[in-house]
């Protein structure tokens, strides 16, 4: 799917020195193990109380924000998050959110096992070889949908529409992920999106995960496609953002994945963002996702890599 609209009035040197200071933010915010990081607090902006949370999830967002970008520093970030995932792994290819050295102990979920085996899939052999996936495609339901938790006690388990849309951004399209991708495209159609997050801050998520994975390959979620770019559309004000920087930058990336190729809605969101990016490169801490004691993670790292993701893909057009 294509829509072309107006060049851009976003010039690429405006583009590239975005980029440029963020990345080096980056760069200077990677932990000497590899990580990134995460940022937990009750409150709803993460303004106040906040404390560091040792996770792999936030790194695994990160990476795939960076794949984007080909600058020498980049690389570097890379093998070094690749390595930080690699030690964190658990046969046969699963992750926990918090890391091993973290102190707390959580079953492994497959909202962080998706997403950190896409970014490590052409590097890594056993994910490769697809080592975890009969631990993956075993988690579902009776109606095929993919539970959130990988443990035993199925009646304390969950389905989350955004864990299942990174489910579907690493299995891809197959027959044991329609049944996910019908009721991803059915939650959307119908307007049930806030019934389906359990995890997640808001509705933006969702169209990110989902138009992430058909970007990737998954073409059975192209039936609401449509149905995204309207309802991402209505979501723009005046200013050209789409709400916070984080709502903006999952946008830009949404309708860039999802076909929509420059134009005016685009490049003002572009600007907008761009003038938001603080003097060090960052852009603020803003809440991605949560649990269900009310705790609220996000990171700059996190928000910053979302808009190196919107910038370098925007500059590509």
């Amino acid at each position: 799917m294509k829509r072309n609209f107006p060049k851009s009035e976003t010039s690429q040197t405006e583009v590239v020195i975005g980029l440029r200071k963020a990345i080096d933010f980056l760069f200077r915010s990677q932990l000497p193990s590899g990580e990134f990081r995460t940022y937990s607090s009750r409150d709803p902006e993460l303004l106040k109380g906040c404390v560091v949370e040792s996770s792999v999830f936030g790194t695994s967002c990160v990476l795939y924000g960076l794949e984007f970008v080909a600058y020498p520093s980049v690389e570097h970030m890379r093998k070094k998050g690749f390595n930080f995932l690699t030690e964190e792994a658990e046969a046969p290819g699963v992750w926990r959110f918090w890391t091993s050295t973290s102190g707390k102990r959580i079953p492994p979920d497959l909202d962080v096992t998706c997403c950190a085996s896409f970014v490590l899939k052409k590097c890594h052999p056993h994910i490769l070889w697809g080592s975890n996936l009969k631990a993956i495609l075993s988690n579902r339901n009776e109606e095929g949908l993919f539970y959130t938790w990988m443990m035993a006690r199925k009646d304390q388990n969950d389905v989350d529409s955004v864990v299942n849309a990174n489910v579907l951004l690493y299995l891809g399209e197959r027959e044991e992920t329609k049944p996910a991708m019908r009721y991803l495209n059915h939650s959307v159609l119908t307007d049930q999106v806030e019934k389906t997050l359990h995890y997640y801050v808001d509705d933006f998520s969702l169209y990110y995960a989902m138009s992430r994975a058909f970007f990737n390959g998954t073409t059975g979620l192209k039936e609401s496609a449509e149905a995204l770019i309207t309802k991402l559309s209505k979501r723009q004000r005046g200013n050209g953002s789409f709400g916070n920087e984080l709502q903006t930058a999952m946008a830009i990336c949404s309708m860039l994945n999802l076909g929509c190729i420059q134009g005016d809605r685009l490049d003002m969101a572009v600007r907008w963002l761009l003038k938001q990016q603080g003097d060090g490169g960052a852009w603020p801490r803003l809440p991605f996702f949560k649990d269900p004691l009310h705790y609220y993670y996000g990171s700059e790292e996190i928000t910053t890599a979302f808009c190196v993701e919107a910038l370098a893909r925007f500059g590509e057009e």
